[in-house]
């Protein structure tokens, strides 16, 4: 049996890639660096061309993506969510077991209606600012818990991540920000309370960092080009915003965002326009742009990584595809009947968690709507098309690589100085998360 080079080739710079991600601490690269590492070698190799390049990358997303960042930014730099992270910390009274909880259920919450991408922003900036509020908590623990909150609370509705936006409007489903309520919405919500609980435990004697590591965070902070300055930490409530019309402007931007995307689930539904929701977020960033005065600060301090990492993970992903890797892969799946709710339910569950790890789960679904397609599925499947919805995103859960949030998470985290979580610390207790959460949503959707 002679072995084509050329086939084996993908698999060669797939394993490099998910070597370097897993050993990020050991080898000291960057995830978006790692990633970039494999788009070029797959162009190198000419496993994808130059015009398969271009068609690869997803520019809605990239589009959307710019466009939160450009608000995140601002509303970082006015000191609004540094305000919003104060009332946070006062809520929790300065218990670190109380303020996971929030990250987890209330940033959960959130996501199903802000898209899990922007809220994984959101998070990150707010915990950059609470670990210098609070001494010695551990910031890899929160940043966890908002990945797995981020992740489970975005399930219950068609635009709280992107997959589940392809869901809905692929697979024809009527109303389907009522149905994913109806579906999803109960099993989301126990199972945000039952990763709450999980975690505490898990975490109980993780929750504080020693005196050492709590030194090491802070010198870290403090070399961030992006840190706070010590007026703010020294008065937070009275310095926090210095510029109102500055917040007002960004506060104003997000809420015309908000609405942009309200409208557009309105209109959607009563089949006028499908409007792009990369097209909402660049209007609430040109608002931006163009009431502020503060351009040239919001452009510095976009994180850039990031969206280099999904332009390299886009030729990354789509070059395992072209390749047949990936087909090859799905052929080892059986073929999901739509007639057989348990049976399909288990093939796109497995497939889900299995493949989301290769392709992060919006690649995933975007591939794997067409296969379910192909098979005979239609807008009366709600069922199934609801177990991809909810598989594919508790995939995010695994593995740091399930999600594009997860990924967001990280990079954020480093930009603000704070040391993110490992491949390894995400996956021992990701394996545990997951597990429980696809057994709720399953016995939600298949058997009740």
């Amino acid at each position: 049996m002679i072995i084509d080079l050329q086939d084996f080739i993908p698999l060669l710079i797939f394993g490099i890639v998910y070597i370097l991600i897993i050993g990020k601490t050991q080898f000291k690269i960057p995830i978006w660096i790692s990633m970039s590492i494999g788009a070029i070698f797959m162009i190198i190799t000419q496993t994808i061309s130059i015009q398969q390049v271009i068609g690869a990358i997803n520019f809605h997303v990239i589009g959307f993506l710019f466009g939160m960042f450009s608000i995140m930014s601002a509303l970082d730099k006015s000191g609004v969510l540094q305000s919003f992270a104060i009332r946070m910390i006062s809520k929790s009274k300065n218990s670190p077991s109380t303020l996971l909880a929030i990250f987890i259920i209330g940033m959960g919450l959130l996501s199903a209606f802000l898209v899990n991408d922007t809220v994984a922003i959101l998070g990150v900036v707010i915990i950059a600012f609470v670990i210098r509020q609070i001494k010695r908590l551990n910031p890899q623990v929160l940043l966890i818990g908002l990945a797995f909150g981020i992740s489970i609370g975005s399930t219950m509705t068609p635009i709280g991540n992107p997959q589940n936006l392809l869901i809905s409007l692929q697979s024809g489903i009527d109303a389907p920000l009522t149905k994913f309520l109806i579906v999803l919405g109960p099993p989301t919500i126990i199972s945000l309370l039952v990763t709450t609980i999980l975690l505490k435990f898990y975490f109980k004697n993780k929750l504080l960092l020693s005196d050492v590591e709590e030194e090491e965070q802070q010198q870290q902070i403090q070399s961030s080009v992006n840190t706070l300055d010590s007026t703010t930490l020294k008065n937070p409530v009275e310095s926090i915003i210095k510029d109102t019309k500055y917040a007002k402007i960004s506060i104003f931007a997000l809420f015309i965002t908000i609405i942009g995307f309200i409208l557009t689930e309105i209109l959607l539904y009563l089949r006028i326009a499908n409007i792009e929701l990369s097209l909402i977020a660049l209007l609430g960033a040109g608002i931006l742009y163009t009431l502020s005065k503060q351009r040239k600060e919001i452009l510095l301090s976009i994180d850039y990584r990031t969206l280099i990492f999904f332009i390299s993970m886009f030729i990354f992903t789509s070059g395992l595809w072209y390749s047949g890797t990936i087909s090859n892969l799905i052929q080892a799946f059986p073929n999901p009947n739509p007639n057989d709710v348990f049976q399909s339910s288990v093939i796109i569950t497995l497939s889900s968690l299995g493949l989301s790890q290769l392709l992060s789960n919006v690649p995933f679904v975007s591939l794997y709507n067409y296969i379910m397609i192909d098979n005979g599925f239609t807008e009366t499947n709600v069922d199934q098309w609801m177990m991809l919805a909810a598989s594919s995103t508790i995939a995010g859960n695994l593995t740091i690589l399930g999600a594009a949030s997860n990924i967001i998470i990280i990079q954020t985290a480093e930009s603000k100085g704070i040391r993110p979580f490992t491949f390894w610390e995400f996956f021992k207790i990701g394996i545990i998360i997951t597990s429980i959460s696809s057994i709720i949503f399953f016995l939600f959707i298949v058997v009740f």
